[in-house]
């Protein structure tokens, strides 16, 4: 099937028409903008490949009144569909240090009407005093540094979310040495090269 709004509903039966429109009008903006938001490559697989894998981490959000961060937001991939389907029920932050990006977040937020969702135009690592109940990231980083850099954002319970590709087993053996955590691998069922890792419990290794 062609990349479509009909394509994402296939893979996503109970994703609204309300949310389809938002997410029409999102993908219109991304790719009216005169700076590089996505891949060349990936331009003809936005529902499909980009708007299918962020709204899967859904499955893993089952309560409302969380705080939730997607560091390094970038185009708004996971957090803007997050958003436009939890924000009413969620606070949503945007954490992105790049000033193109963190305007164009924000035109995100105005346009498509976001409730509870707002731009941290920062790295994660300078934010302070500030914890969340869901941390989420995709395409950032190697799982190492992520851990690094969301360590002082966890709370007790807090849930990292991350999407990662092929090389999930080895950035595994490396975070793994200086951490311990609980995690689980949800792979991609329609892209047997994609990850969801769930992450609890995070701890500095003691050796």
């Amino acid at each position: 099937m062609i990349d479509s709004p009909e394509a994402l509903k296939e893979l996503l039966p109970n994703v609204s028409r309300e949310t389809i429109e938002k997410l029409s009008k999102y993908k219109e903006m991304i790719l009216a903008e005169d700076q590089s938001l996505i891949s060349k490559n990936d331009i003809n697989s936005l529902w499909k490949r980009h708007f299918y894998d962020s709204l899967r981490i859904l499955e893993f959000i089952k309560s409302n009144d969380n705080d939730i961060i997607d560091i390094g937001s970038g185009a708004g991939l996971p957090g803007v569909p997050i958003s436009i389907v939890y924000g009413g029920k969620n606070r949503i932050f945007l954490c992105e240090n790049r000033t193109k990006r963190s305007s164009f977040l924000r035109k995100c937020i105005a346009n498509l009407e976001l409730i509870n969702t707002e731009v941290i135009p920062t790295k994660a690592e300078k934010i302070e005093n500030r914890k969340f109940d869901f941390i989420l990231a995709r395409a950032v980083s190697q799982l190492n540094h992520l851990l690094s850099i969301s360590y002082k954002l966890c709370k007790k319970n807090t849930t990292l979310l991350l999407h990662k590709g092929v090389n999930i087993d080895s950035e595994l053996i490396i975070a793994t040495k200086c951490w311990n955590f609980e995690y689980k691998l949800h792979e991609n069922p329609k892209n047997k090269r994609s990850y969801i890792i769930e992450i609890k419990n995070i701890i500095k290794s003691s050796t």
